[in-house]
């Protein structure tokens, strides 16, 4: 009993927890008023057959661990529940409730909440994997810096009900600090301060920067209507950023506090289930309709960048993207998958690009691309033909813009590749646009925009380009069925100011068993 009283003592006089020291004090002015304490929403993750992650974060001051209770129900009034329970939240993390929710029905939506005290969350909704569904779609969506624009494609994914997840593939914040300089044309297309007024390099830099971007209001509904699937790019990190710790070659001060501050923040704020190493490597089964394979082109096992085309290193096979043990167990995996189609998760474009005529004469790579990783991309085109996989569909962001490719080994090569035919071809790549991000009008006039957009289109330098749209922000739907694979690419009317008016804009597909990707 003495060290039961002695220890509420020390309690009593230990230092109090302040929200201001989990993120900066102006994130308070963003707060919208009456959802306090659940002031970041609510969000739901990562949906199996039989779970899926739900969260929240509480934005409070306390010094001691907190008590929230959660419901999950299969109808909106939360009448009908399913399951309950009780979790604590502890200052070590800020506050975040995570709750990995199992024994629920494939293919389902269910609707959740949380109780602190005597304050409820909003309702979320969610929904589980299907496993006999004849048709598939996601929302895919990257890039979607704060202070470029508001988050009008997010607003309009909000709205829709015909979706069975989100696939954010990156840069989901921006690690810079208020950017000043760079072209005026570019100067204009900053809407939005983000904070803190410097680039994130601790842990409670990031927790502020995330903190403000989910405090938005359409990205904290769109989290609340969809489960979103995640894994992060470069600026969750740092610009460029390779496991050495380089960024751009130049070496990251403290990278390794830097790194474990960056991805703590990206496990405390996203709807991902919890693993002992913090990794976003995993897969995602619908079926016999299609299998998920989510990539870390960042953190895993890539190489530093090679320093230019006639680096030596460039073709060498000891140059990674993803590492040996990643590749395995993604050729491994879709090698054994039974589903109809195989889609991949992936950073940085896979396809070669060939844009040395779109900006100057010379032979250009850009190294940051799969392009700067070719031995390990030319493994995974070797081991694909010598298995005779196909159906392959490769999901990436990051370039800000709208690309489809028919997915071939080497378009340049006529022997491998013949764009009349289809030889080659196991596949397509379907590139979202940026939500927000800069694009080529937000930095040159249109009309030099009109002029690479023909460029790229040049069948002797991209062969193998379907689609390419560079001045459109927004999203892309990637629909499946058994007979075929379609994206749609929506771009929104404007990114100045909210406005949710939002058009679809092109679509492409390519059939099962098909060799071509086609309007």
């Amino acid at each position: 009993m003495f060290l039961l009283r002695l220890s509420l003592l020390l309690l009593l006089f230990l230092p109090k927890t302040q929200a201001q020291e989990w993120y900066f004090p102006e994130l308070k002015n963003y707060t919208t008023p009456g959802l306090a304490p659940f002031d970041f929403g609510v969000a739901s993750g990562d949906p199996l057959p039989d779970a899926v992650v739900i969260w929240t974060k509480l934005y409070l001051e306390s010094n001691k661990p907190e008590v929230v209770n959660w419901e999950m129900a299969t109808d909106t009034m939360m009448q009908n529940l399913v399951q309950t329970g009780e979790v604590f939240t502890y200052g070590t993390d800020a506050l975040t409730v995570k709750v990995d929710v199992r024994n629920l029905d494939p293919g389902t939506t269910y609707f959740y909440r949380f109780k602190y005290k005597d304050k409820f969350s909003p309702i979320g909704r969610t929904r589980t994997a299907s496993q006999n569904a004849e048709l598939l779609r996601l929302a895919v969506v990257s890039c979607a810096d704060y202070a470029s624009g508001y988050y009008n494609a997010f607003g309009h994914i909000a709205k829709r009900n015909d979706l069975d997840a989100v696939l954010h593939l990156g840069d989901y914040i921006y690690e810079y600090g208020v950017w000043r300089g760079g072209p005026r044309r570019m100067r204009r297309h900053r809407y939005r301060e983000q904070i803190p007024d410097k680039t994130c390099t601790e842990l409670r830099d990031y927790r502020t920067r995330y903190g403000q971007y989910r405090l938005d209001d359409q990205l904290r509904e769109c989290h609340r209507l969809h489960p979103f699937i995640v894994i992060w790019d470069d600026h969750e990190i740092a610009n460029n950023v390779t496991t050495a710790g380089t960024s751009d070659g130049r070496a990251i001060a403290n990278w390794e506090a830097r790194k474990a501050a960056a991805k703590q923040a990206y496990f405390e704020w996203m709807p991902i289930r919890e693993n002992p190493e913090r990794s976003i490597v995993r897969s995602f089964s619908f079926g016999n309709l299609a299998e998920l394979w989510m990539l870390d082109g960042r953190l895993e096992g890539r190489s530093p960048q090679a320093t230019s085309p006639n680096d030596p290193a460039l073709n060498s096979p000891d140059r990674h993207m993803l590492g040996q043990q990643q590749t395995d167990w993604l050729l491994s995996g879709m090698a054994a998958s039974e589903a109809k189609w195989k889609v991949v998760g992936n950073q940085v474009v896979f396809s070669q690009l060939n844009d040395s005529k779109v900006f100057d004469r010379r032979p250009s790579v850009r190294m940051d691309r799969w392009d700067g990783y070719p031995s390990e991309r030319q493994h995974i085109f070797d081991v694909i033909e010598e298995k005779g996989l196909n159906n392959i569909v490769v999901l990436t962001g990051d370039v800000h813009t709208s690309w489809a490719f028919e997915l071939t080994a080497d378009p340049a090569d006529r022997n491998r590749y013949n764009p009349k035919t289809g030889k080659g071809v196991v596949g397509a790549e379907f590139v979202t646009p940026s939500v927000t991000s800069f694009n080529f009008d937000d930095i040159v006039p249109k009309a030099i925009c009109a002029e690479a957009k023909r460029r790229f289109k040049k069948k002797k330098n991209n062969p193998h380009l379907r689609y390419v749209d560079l001045n459109n922000h927004g999203y892309l739907t990637l629909t499946l069925t058994q007979e075929r694979a379609q994206a749609d690419w929506f771009f929104v009317k404007r990114k100045d100011r909210v406005d949710t008016r939002v058009q679809l804009c092109a679509s492409r597909h390519i059939l099962a068993g098909g060799k071509k990707v086609e309007k």
